[in-house]
């Protein structure tokens, strides 16, 4: 009888551990150290930055734009100077960048009012950088360009650099004019990022690193990445 009994017993006992056994390996298993399921937090917020579109430039190209822009605009002067609010004072002959440098002129006759274009550049200066963005809180190099040209010019330009390089005509380096589209190499892919040039070897733009700012053509970084230039406004 004694027998009977602990049988039953010895084998309720086995299955209670081989299930213990099994329920401890699935919970290993799904645990945060399971490579399948390791970082999976992090992709999630990755994912959800790429699809917003604020991805797109790796860390070493942001060090190295910010390492080699090695002669920086003063922005502030720049305001200053070529504002609506200064554009009746003549302004004084700043530092020269390069022995063919030449002074912005916003009063300059031409086929659009230069003085709006300036003053729409100088409205979005300090506005960060995204990839993909089109707004105050964030925007790109070609949805900048695109934003300027329509709001002063009144011209649709495409939305990519890419697409913006294809019109107008092509202009050399030592004929540049204000308004014209410059054009870099940044990231490997020809073009990567697109600029206006405002005169005295300077061009607006935004940044990866600096959000929309001035630049000069001359620094280390732009100066050899600059691939060409287009007149959009003839």
């Amino acid at each position: 009888m004694t027998c009977s009994v602990a049988k039953p017993l010895r084998f309720r006992q086995g299955v209670f551990l081989f299930l213990t056994v099994l329920t401890s390996l699935w919970l290993i298993g799904c645990g945060a150290s399971s490579p399948r399921f390791a970082g999976e937090g992090d992709a999630k917020k990755e994912g959800k930055k790429a699809k917003k579109g604020n991805i797109r430039f790796s860390s070493k190209e942001a060090e190295e734009e910010a390492k080699e822009d090695d002669r920086k605009v003063d922005v502030k002067s720049v305001e200053q100077r070529f504002s609506s609010d200064a554009a009746s004072v003549v302004p004084a002959q700043p530092k020269r960048t390069a022995p063919e440098s030449k002074v912005p002129d916003a009063s300059a006759p031409g086929g659009f009012e230069q003085q709006k274009m300036m003053d729409a550049i100088l409205a979005w200066m300090g506005t960060p950088y995204e990839y993909g963005g089109e707004s105050r809180s964030g925007i790109d190099c070609s949805a900048f360009s695109r934003e300027i040209f329509r709001n002063s010019a009144g011209i649709a330009l495409p939305r990519t650099t890419e697409d913006q390089v294809k019109i107008g005509s092509p202009v050399p380096q030592d004929q540049l004019k204000f308004g014209d589209l410059l054009f870099f190499n940044t990231s490997g892919k020809n073009p990567s990022h697109v600029g206006i040039y405002i005169g005295d070897d300077m061009f607006a733009h935004a940044s990866v690193s600096f959000g929309v700012t001035l630049s000069s053509l001359y620094s280390s970084y732009y100066k050899k990445r600059y691939t060409e230039a287009r007149r959009i406004i003839q």
